[in-house]
């Protein structure tokens, strides 16, 4: 049996019809959900295993409003080792159980001084400073008016404020030096991060509508005078939870009943 045949085996009896991938200090987001089944990245042989803070593993199948969800809490990121396919495999695995639309989140380090740390802002568009998705399709990477409507009626009626920016995609592990920063905004960019892109740009060239989100849960290196840290990420994440939550729950409605 392979690696999907048995994830669909696992869940052989679900239909969901929405993915969601959590970034870091983002899982508290399922908390108010029905919960049907778990099931651990350790218990998928040969699947990738998330090795940073916040990132728990786990596929979690659940319902909210009658409407059946697949959400994986972690991701796999460059910095730990891993390629392009390992670093697609949790988009891979919506795709395979026919999951028509995805939720992308991550913390990003935020760039734009008309924001502050605690915005939820709407990934629009994307700049690859990895160079790999260099054999990807640009397009994909940019926000479908579908797509972005969905976003804003979702904002709408839960009330939770929404904006939008270019989310810069780096390697990682290390944060980005002032100077780096300060090119990346002459660029175009509003948000940084380590993840997210490929993502983006893998599930909507296979069908899928995409709807990305960045909570900024922190100044960029230069754009405030406190040095950065993984801690302050997840603190800020922690603060703004139940703002994100209300906002993604009521998409997963707006979506679900579309």
């Amino acid at each position: 049996m392979t690696q999907i045949e048995g994830l669909k085996d696992h869940f052989r009896d679900a239909n969901p019809t929405i993915g969601i991938v959590l970034g870091s200090g983002l899982n508290n987001l399922l908390d108010s959900i029905d919960i049907q089944k778990k099931l651990s990245y350790t218990d998928i042989p040969d699947f990738p295993q998330s090795t940073v803070l916040g990132h728990q593993g786990e596929f979690v199948l659940g319902k909210v409003n009658d409407i059946q969800i697949l959400a994986a809490k972690g991701r796999f990121h460059f910095y730990e080792g891993y390629g392009l396919d390992e670093v697609l495999s949790i988009v891979k695995v919506f795709y395979a159980l026919g999951i028509k639309h995805v939720i992308i989140t991550n913390a990003a380090g935020l760039m734009n001084p008309d924001h502050i740390p605690g915005d939820i802002l709407l990934i629009r568009n994307c700049i690859d400073m990895t160079k790999q998705t260099e054999k990807m399709q640009p397009h994909t990477a940019v926000l479908t008016e579908n797509e972005r409507k969905a976003a804003l009626k979702a904002s709408k009626a839960s009330g939770i404020s929404l904006g939008e920016g270019v989310y810069v995609w780096t390697t990682g592990p290390s944060y980005e030096t002032p100077a780096e920063i300060h090119y990346f905004r002459s660029l175009g960019g509003d948000l940084v991060g380590m993840s997210t892109m490929p993502e983006i740009m893998w599930a909507r060239e296979h069908g899928m509508q995409v709807y990305p989100f960045s909570c900024a849960t922190n100044w960029a290196a230069g754009i405030a005078s406190q040095p950065l840290t993984h801690g302050e990420v997840n603190e800020t994440a922690q603060r703004v939870k139940h703002d994100f939550t209300h906002y993604i729950l009521t998409l997963c409605k707006y979506i679900g009943d579309a």
